[in-house]
């Protein structure tokens, strides 16, 4: 993939955090089972991809030490979260709550942390040059629409006007294509990113959004969780996972000066026990 594609797909997931904070403003403010079910499916891709496909990925780059990231990028988001910036649900947020200006504020520094992440996370996985970059997109792109729900629901019960909730939307997109950018401009290893993003998506999947998902009944729960797990298999079935073609392009870019990521590659390969330059 052209690591300009990972400007594209950061640039609609923004556009679901938008679409998000867009739906809550006019339609489903006081219809949380309809953001139930999307969080649910939205569970079950990011659990499927962060297991199957992401973690994978980073040990490939950068052997066994990666699931020591994926450990902090789980550590990292509950700190976040529940120690440093209240985290609430679409359809959670006490109304009337004193504070609302900083609750509000504090929320959405939280949140833009997690979109940050989100958006290195898509460029990292599309520097991979396999289909790992629209795997991860998809999943970003599931997510991003409850979480831009849940800021704008959390404005508005403050006493915020619309505006100001779809702002705060425009924020957290605003923050994944910052992310993007530092992912690019200071080429941060690919190994570590996308095991903190795997650490993250996990435990967003299983602490965040399946909590959404379970409060609607236990046959809608399932159902919603188990599509998300089908639409990643589909979309995993679909898309090519060639690393053969991956380590090809490395050596090309290596012969035209880039010594160094075929170095990366090949030290992570080898503490993985992957040997790229076999036959």
């Amino acid at each position: 993939m052209h690591p300009d594609l990972a400007y594209v797909l950061v640039s609609l997931a923004c556009l679901a955090t938008l679409l998000g904070g867009w739906l809550v403003v006019r339609f489903f403010q006081n219809r949380p089972s309809v953001m139930g079910h999307i969080s649910g499916a939205t569970a079950g891709y990011l659990v499927s991809v962060a297991i199957v496909r992401v973690i994978p990925e980073a040990l490939h780059y950068g052997g066994d030490s990666m699931m020591l990231w994926v450990l902090g990028g789980f550590l990292f988001v509950h700190v976040i979260q529940h120690g440093i910036t209240p985290h609430l649900h679409s359809g959670d947020e006490p109304r009337g709550h004193k504070g609302a200006f900083v609750a509000g504020i504090m929320a959405l520094l939280g949140l833009s942390l997690h979109s940050f992440v989100d958006g290195m996370s898509i460029t990292a996985a599309v520097h991979t040059h396999t289909a790992l970059g629209i795997l991860m997109f998809i999943g970003v792109f599931l997510h991003r629409v409850p979480e831009g729900a849940t800021i704008s629901s959390i404005f508005l019960v403050r006493g915020f006007k619309s505006r100001t909730a779809l702002w705060a939307a425009g924020i957290l997109a605003l923050a994944a294509l910052l992310g993007a950018l530092c992912q690019n401009v200071f080429d941060i290893p690919v190994g570590p990113v996308l095991a903190i993003a795997a650490g993250l998506g996990i435990y967003v999947a299983c602490a965040d959004l399946l909590p959404q998902a379970q409060k609607e009944s236990g046959r809608k729960s399932i159902a919603s969780l188990v599509a998300g797990v089908l639409l990643f298999l589909a979309t995993d079935h679909l898309l090519p996972h060639d690393h053969e073609s991956h380590h090809t392009t490395v050596e090309e870019r290596c012969s035209s000066g880039g010594h160094g990521e075929a170095d990366h590659v090949r030290q992570g390969s080898q503490r993985s026990g992957l040997n790229p330059g076999a036959d």
